[in-house]
């Protein structure tokens, strides 16, 4: 992360990043999860940019091609676009407002319960395994 600039994080991947356990799409995917991860959990007040696009963390999955996620096939970043505006709602943020991981768990400890993940994380491949859910519920449970 770079000290003076807010860094882009896609809005979903908050949600990602609290259930991420090392897994993933390739290693460079895996290894930019766990950068960003570690760096946003040792610094918690950096600057981050809500974003409804590809991010630092997409630049490494090998599936960003030039229109944009193809995970779910070609025409998939739009529904990756709404799913960030979704998120975006849930937390009341807007695309591209400038905040800290600090202040996007507080909003997600507010706003969001495991429960909810199926009708926000509607076709993520990694939403039936639960550990995003639970990673939000235990959020919750922290004071």
């Amino acid at each position: 992360m770079v000290p003076d600039e807010a860094t882009p994080l896609r809005a979903h991947m908050a949600l990602c990043l609290l259930g991420f356990r090392g897994s993933g799409y390739s290693p460079e995917f895996i290894a930019a999860m766990h950068e960003i991860q570690s760096g946003l959990r040792d610094y918690p007040d950096e600057r981050l940019r809500l974003v409804d696009e590809p991010d630092l963390i997409c630049e490494a999955c090998p599936n960003l091609a030039e229109e944009g996620c193809t995970l779910g096939g070609p025409r998939h970043e739009a529904h990756m676009r709404d799913h960030d505006r979704t998120v975006l709602r849930r937390l009341g943020f807007a695309a591209g407002e400038t905040t800290t991981w600090r202040e996007v768990l507080a909003r997600i400890r507010k706003s969001i319960r495991g429960r909810d993940l199926p009708s926000i994380c509607t076709t993520c491949p990694w939403l039936p395994l639960g550990v995003c859910a639970s990673s939000v519920d235990a959020l919750r449970d922290e004071t």
